[in-house]
């Protein structure tokens, strides 16, 4: 059995306030992106919309930072598309990726083209592509790269949801949490989709769900692995996770709490490394008096050195 990384074991997970994204009675911020640097700053993408808008008719905003701790909010990077297209609902839950020069957002989205059910709209995810991360940025013609299954006995059959890409051995893995009509929305799992080009075309691992729990996905490079945080659903929530094949994941440790919605800042997640360094700090949601805002959260997830003694 692959022995799980002893840093794992001691996550030492907790968050602090930030300024520039922080709590505003005026607005729902949710779902924030991975952190990535260009230059001097830190970026965060995230779904914003005004008091009282349904969740899924949200658009995604973006933020700068120098520090890490104070933000700037930049304004919108990506609306809805057109009435009646698969995004014309909300677009959602974005994450993204810095590629040899070129950037990819990826989203999720419903159609207006029928009211809204929490159980019967079907939810896609798709991607924009820029050559800055200020945009513009450009949806993909052959958009949505990921659909839920069309076989209604699969976990995935309602909704595919909550990009988390990193590159391995060549290749763009997705992970994404699923889910059916018949399971409710704690009980969201998560799978992963392989593809050559980080547009696709993403083929589904014929093994999913690759873990049974987690609400929203987290994942990272880890030494030669995979590492997870878990939130708040399914039986393995709010634990720290390994894979080392990036497929089979075991619990490294449980904690007391995990926010919903963590997006790392993870500077291996593209670099396609063999020892990946893990992470110490990123984004996630807050809730307070019915407002959802972001805060960072901190870890101690970090691999030491590869020619350490562990």
């Amino acid at each position: 059995m692959d022995r799980i990384p002893p840093e794992l074991r001691t996550p030492r997970y907790r968050s602090t306030a930030l300024t520039g994204i922080g709590l505003d009675p005026a607005l729902d911020r949710q779902d924030p992106s991975n952190v990535i640097k260009v230059g001097e700053l830190y970026y965060v993408w995230y779904t914003q919309r005004a008091a009282g808008v349904h969740p899924y008719a949200s658009t995604i905003y973006y933020a700068t930072s120098a520090d890490g701790y104070t933000w700037t909010d930049c304004g919108q990077a990506l609306d809805r598309g057109d009435a009646g297209a698969w995004d014309s609902f909300g677009v959602i839950t974005p994450y993204v990726a810095a590629i040899k020069g070129h950037y990819y957002l990826y989203y999720t989205a419903a159609s207006d083209a029928e009211p809204f059910g929490t159980n019967s709209t079907l939810r896609h995810i798709g991607v924009a592509t820029a050559e800055r991360p200020e945009g513009p940025w450009r949806k993909l013609e052959n958009n949505p790269i990921l659909s839920p299954s069309a076989d209604s006995e699969q976990y995935d059959s309602l909704l595919v949801d909550d990009t988390h890409v990193i590159v391995r051995g060549g290749s763009y893995w997705l992970y994404f949490k699923g889910r059916s009509p018949t399971l409710r929305p704690d009980e969201t799992k998560w799978g992963l989709a392989i593809a050559d080009e980080p547009t696709g075309p993403y083929h589904k691992y014929e093994g999913n769900p690759v873990l049974g729990s987690g609400h929203t996905v987290c994942v990272w490079p880890h030494r030669e692995g995979v590492g997870a945080l878990v939130d708040n659903a399914g039986p393995e929530r709010f634990t720290v996770q390994f894979a080392a094949d990036g497929i089979h994941f075991r619990r490294a440790a449980s904690l007391e709490f995990v926010h919903t919605g963590c997006g790392p800042y993870d500077p291996d997640a593209f670099a396609d490394t063999h020892y990946g360094r893990g992470i110490s700090w990123g984004v996630t949601q807050e809730r307070s008096n019915c407002r959802l805002y972001i805060v960072r959260f901190d870890c101690e997830l970090l691999a030491p050195p590869p020619n350490g003694s562990n």
